[in-house]
């Protein structure tokens, strides 16, 4: 079989240069079809993760006013409570126990108290050294007080000023044997 060519360009080439472009086209057709898919399916996991975190916001803006709240009511609570031990606090019922405690010849100039602590610090003047020494041992037998002690004493015209400290128990049963 001959062949004869009278064409002045290979159109093989240019058959085979078609067929590759075309080949190249297709390829790059199903790439764009894979890209566009990614790209929808990025959108997709994007608007899923944007509502997923709005409604961890919410949640967590709930927890948040739950924490508020619950805040609120310890501290409701604590004051409550506050006010509970000072409602069982008597101040009646402590002056009735410094009264047993003090003897004749001392006077009372002051008087502080620290509920929390339970910490009482007497000030006061005694006309003699056995009048001080009688509230001491008054202080001790009392079972209303516990670890008394004279924190100072100085003698001024014929008086003798004291400062003294104690820790106060509230001993209903006590007050009831005196």
């Amino acid at each position: 079989m001959i062949s004869i060519n009278f064409a002045s360009k290979n159109y093989r080439f240019a058959e085979r240069l078609s067929a590759v472009l075309a080949g190249v086209t297709v390829l790059l057709t199903v790439l764009l079809a894979v890209q566009v898919w990614g790209f929808t399916e990025s959108q997709t996991g994007r608007r899923v993760l944007e509502q997923k975190l709005e409604q961890q916001s919410a949640q967590q803006e709930r927890t948040r006013e739950v924490l508020q709240e619950r805040a609120q009511i310890v501290s409701d609570l604590t004051a409550m409570a506050g006010l509970m031990e000072a409602r069982r606090f008597s101040w009646t019922r402590l002056l009735t126990g410094l009264e047993t405690a003090f003897p004749t010849g001392v006077a009372l100039t002051k008087l502080e108290f620290d509920p929390k602590e339970r910490a009482l610090v007497i000030e006061g003047v005694a006309q003699s050294p056995e009048a001080l020494r009688n509230l001491m041992v008054g202080l001790e037998k009392s079972t209303f007080f516990q670890d008394p002690q004279l924190k100072h004493q100085s003698v001024d015209k014929g008086t003798i000023s004291f400062n003294a400290a104690s820790f106060y128990t509230d001993n209903i049963a006590a007050l009831r044997a005196h």
